[in-house]
């Protein structure tokens, strides 16, 4: 049998790559299998359809002819059977690959909010940072400033010292 190449839609292509991954097989071979089962389908409604051609265009032997349109008519019964087996197969597949898809993009939509949400954390965590560094430039500006405040503070501290000693000696150098 020779090969033919078939371009699949968009719309088929992803939905049947996820399928032959869920089945752990290859797109080709699935391809393969439906094929062969399309073909076999097809030659035996072939030869369905020639044999009630011959059926309709014979009036020989009325009994032989009946049974084998009976049998045909069984086995037509049988191979749509069999087609409307693969129809719903093949509903139920895309019914499938159609939730795979929803959880797919589900699972896409919430690692883009997750990403957001992450971009947006980061965001306010430079902000903080920066406001850290500015209150720790200020801290040190109040540290330093107290530092001088409290040189100062010494400094009046020994002159008042200093002061009231001379204002005490002088008291006592003095009487009035």
């Amino acid at each position: 049998m020779g090969v033919t190449s078939i371009r699949l839609t968009v719309e088929v292509e992803t939905p049947f790559e996820n399928l032959a991954q869920k089945l752990d097989r290859s797109k080709t071979s699935l391809m393969t299998q439906y094929n062969e089962k399309e073909q076999n389908l097809f030659q035996s409604l072939s030869k369905l359809d020639s044999i009630t051609d011959l059926v309709a265009n014979s009036k020989k032997k009325i009994i032989d002819l009946e049974q084998v349109r009976l049998n045909l008519e069984t086995e037509k019964l049988s191979l749509q059977s069999k087609l409307s087996t693969l129809e719903s197969d093949n509903l139920l597949l895309k019914e499938n690959l159609k939730n795979l898809e929803n959880k797919v993009n589900l699972e896409d939509r919430s690692n883009n909010d997750l990403k957001s949400k992450i971009e947006t954390i980061e965001t306010e965590n430079q902000k903080l940072k920066y406001e850290i560094q500015e209150m720790e430039k200020e801290l040190e500006i109040s540290r330093y400033k107290l530092i001088k405040a409290e040189e100062k503070k010494s400094e009046v501290s020994k002159k008042i010292d200093e002061l009231t000693r001379e204002a005490d000696s002088f008291e006592d150098g003095q009487e009035w």
